[in-house]
């Protein structure tokens, strides 16, 4: 159903309606760390379904129309409809293993949700047949269950198989619904006076919830937990207080009701006239005095990822020479390093081969707490199949500052899973490490271990400081400085004789503790965590340097 006419202000309104596309093209990483900086990203969602508003009538027209001649052109429409939606679930799948927030974002890889729903309202007559059974009233609490365990961190799932598998609960639980009547217990819950409240205000809920959670993590320092809690009480109440003062009496007004043709004209002219000129003329201002970096850019400077697949291992090798082969392999981390790797090879004559997952540590059985089984997926094509179909002399090792005070994340490890900066997860993840270089090693393969960079705090995200800051001095940053234990781990495994672990940190913040938003001109980071693919370009001599005075090249 669509949303119950709330009318948000014309400029989110506007930016909503392609918000999920601008994520896509401004940032290639949805579930980095950072990205709950954006107060706005949640409103991806809302873009998808204005876009089906606009899209779906005129599709479902057009299917009537080819359908015309068919002996039923309801049950054609159907299958056509159950088709593009098995298509967009298939897609987002396939993608999620190589760009997941392509996968995440796209209105197509989206669309099998709202078809899902399409295709019930196209199939009346489904809910008459399983009425005619028995077992709708249980099948309803079922699968009311499985949104509820489907929608928490309980399943593990990644996000696209999460968002198939609630898709699917919810159609048998709406059918299930419909056909069980009133007495059955999952309706009777589901139709009570706070819960249809509850219901009632639940767009409102939405458009709250995100706000207030970043407030609340910048300026309480609360826990999770109590973070969940206040986000649930606060987001209701202010949705609540939305809905009585403004979005009812507007739907409700009798005088506008008089009037609807003028205020319909008026609202276009507004939402027409905000796109057009209000909006660009807002994202584009920036306050009196703010320097001038092309930080824009920079935020979607990130270094395109080769088609590197199992059943096309060839693809991998981005830079074909007659040296030395290097295989670079790792996270998101090990991404942002393509360009100086890349410069590398081409200015040494050396074969350059990429296998990057993100959400991916290179530690074999170490997980971060999402993307865990395409994580695991790309780990045994890299360790099983890839490095003895290429045969790389040279392993290069890369991934976030798992460890780092700044930042620190949870893992999921060969011991279960452990919470951050406790000396288990650190054993572990030491152990973890030696054994994944032990294993290439027993291949006979040297290794570079890119040691994590300097990372900013959240709240300290250069790139957001320069996008409105009026002294490149304000976004200056304070980083961890001191040896973290996953440092300390390659250190002490590094021989030098086919280990080597690579300190790049003074690269990165060459007056480090303190690290510079703009070093040589060039703009380090496109967030917290990740260097822009072109100051990476631009240390790609250093870099070379570093790995030749280690003894790693020749």
């Amino acid at each position: 159903s669509v949303e119950p006419g709330l009318p948000i202000p014309v400029i989110i309104t506007v930016y909503a309606d392609r918000t999920n596309w601008h994520f896509i093209d401004q940032s290639a990483d949805y579930f980095a760390a950072d990205v709950d900086t954006n107060p706005l990203v949640h409103f991806w969602s809302l873009a998808v379904e204005e876009q089906f508003y606009l899209l779906w009538p005129i599709l479902l027209g057009g299917l009537y129309a080819l359908a015309g001649r068919a002996r039923d052109p309801l049950r054609w429409v159907r299958c056509v409809v159950a088709g593009a939606a098995l298509a967009s679930a298939g897609y987002a799948l396939h993608l999620a293993s190589t760009d997941l927030s392509r996968a995440y974002y796209g209105t197509d890889t989206r669309a099998y949700q709202l078809l899902a729903g399409a295709l019930l309202a196209l199939t009346p007559q489904l809910t008459a047949a399983v009425a005619r059974r028995r077992g709708a009233g249980p099948a309803a609490g079922a699968a009311l269950t499985g949104v509820v365990v489907l929608a928490v961190t309980w399943a593990n799932l990644d996000p696209i198989e999460r968002g198939i598998g609630i898709t699917l609960a919810t159609v048998v639980l709406i059918t299930a619904l419909e056909a069980a009547g009133p007495s059955t217990t999952a309706r009777r819950g589901l139709s009570l006076a706070p819960v249809a409240y509850l219901g009632r205000v639940s767009y409102g809920t939405y458009l709250w919830h995100w706000p207030v959670i970043l407030v609340l993590q910048r300026e309480t320092g609360m826990e999770s937990g109590a973070v969940a809690v206040t986000t649930l009480i606060t987001a209701t109440a202010l949705a609540a207080a939305s809905h009585h003062l403004l979005e009812h009496p507007i739907r409700a007004s009798a005088a506008l009701d008089r009037h609807h043709r003028q205020v319909i004209a008026a609202g276009l002219a507004i939402s027409v006239g905000a796109g057009l000129v209000l909006a660009p003329a807002v994202l584009a201002a920036k306050p009196e005095g703010t320097v001038e970096v092309d930080w824009r850019t920079a935020q979607r400077d990130n270094p395109p990822l080769p088609d590197c697949q199992p059943d096309d291992t060839a693809g991998c090798t981005v830079v074909r020479g007659t040296g030395r082969h290097l295989l670079l392999l790792g996270d998101s981390n090990a991404r942002m390093y393509i360009p100086a790797f890349t410069a590398i090879a081409q200015a040494s004559g050396l074969t350059l081969s990429v296998a990057v997952m993100p959400l991916c540590p290179w530690q074999d059985e170490v997980f971060y707490l999402k993307g865990v089984d395409d994580c695991r997926a790309a780990k045994a094509f890299w360790y099983q199949q890839l490095v003895r179909d290429l045969s790389p002399d040279l392993v290069i090792l890369g991934e976030r500052p798992i460890d780092d005070p700044a930042n620190a994340v949870d893992l999921f490890t060969p011991d279960g899973q452990l919470d951050r900066s406790t000396d288990e997860l650190h054993r572990s993840l030491a152990r973890a490490s030696v054994a994944t270089i032990d294993r290439l090693q027993t291949e006979g393969l040297d290794v570079v271990l890119l040691e994590p960079i300097p990372i900013a705090a959240k709240a300290a995200d250069p790139l957001l400081c320069l996008s409105s800051a009026a002294d490149l001095d304000a976004c200056r940053y304070q980083a961890n400085a001191t040896e973290t234990p996953l440092e300390r781990a390659y250190r002490q495994r590094a021989d030098g004789a086919g280990v080597w672990s690579l300190d790049l940190d003074r690269l990165v913040c060459p007056r480090l503790p303190i690290c510079d938003p703009v070093v040589d001109g060039l703009v380090v980071k496109r967030d917290s965590n990740h260097l822009t693919g072109t100051y990476a370009a631009h240390l790609a001599d250093r870099v070379a340097a570093a790995l030749r005075e280690a003894g790693a090249l020749p």
